[in-house]
């Protein structure tokens, strides 16, 4: 058998080494560990969530002065959502992957349209016996002054509330800093599910500088996880 010998200036810098590993793992290996503890991970997995990204197909919902369409920026970010969720061992319901709206192929009049597509939205929830339903829109206004993700609920609905108020506070806090607070809406998706809902403008396409933001991957990204980390407020309060 053969026996090393090493010198004290060779075993320092095996110990040096060995200590620069540990903090490299302690500290960049953080990156490549779940965002999600374990309590708060027990509270929302096996959840069934219902992601709702408004418009679609014919109907384009809000435009901006450069053209970006509402129907595209509100299916990305589900897109985004969904892949959060998912990664938190969350079912996820989609009301729609794709640029189509839920009315029927045969229907022509726009009214009736909207009707058939609202009303098959709320079924979705209701058919999945979801436990939390989220509908991803967003703003517009005549003038272009006005900015910042809003969120709603239906009001009379005490864990609508506290779910859009929770899902505000971290739009707020991963968005940057706007006066915007939760607010009552009379919208049919808030209105007619039975289960917590919550509706999420995520900013004005009305105005230029957020509807750039809105149209780039990475704010989508951005906007994707404030959505989810309220979620995980929701179930963790």
């Amino acid at each position: 058998m053969r026996v090393w010998f090493f010198s004290a200036r060779q075993v320092l810098w095996w110990v040096l080494g060995c200590l620069t590993l540990g903090i490299f793992l302690g500290t960049k290996g953080i990156a490549l560990l779940p965002v999600i503890g374990g309590n708060v991970q027990t509270g929302i997995s096996g959840r069934t969530i219902v992601i709702d990204a408004g418009h679609g197909g014919i109907d384009p919902g809000a435009v901006s002065a450069a053209g970006a369409l509402e129907k595209e920026i509100t299916l990305q970010i589900a897109k985004e959502l969904e892949d959060l969720l998912k990664k938190a061992a969350v079912y996820v319901v989609m009301v729609r992957h794709g640029d189509y709206d839920l009315a029927d192929s045969s229907e022509t009049n726009l009214l009736n349209r909207k009707r058939q597509d609202l009303n098959r939205r709320v079924l979705i929830a209701e058919e999945a016996d979801a436990d939390l339903y989220i509908s991803i829109h967003a703003n517009y206004f005549p003038s272009p002054r006005w900015s910042g993700a809003q969120t709603f609920y239906y009001e009379g609905s005490t864990q609508g509330e506290h779910l859009a108020r929770t899902l505000q506070t971290e739009l707020v806090r991963h968005l940057g800093p706007n006066n915007r607070l939760a607010r009552p809406g009379d919208f049919r998706v808030l209105r007619d599910t039975t289960m917590p809902a919550a509706m999420v403008e995520v900013g004005f396409l009305s105005n230029p500088r957020e509807a750039q933001l809105l149209s780039e991957e990475s704010y989508q990204k951005q906007v994707a996880a404030a959505i989810f980390a309220g979620v995980l407020r929701y179930y963790g309060e």
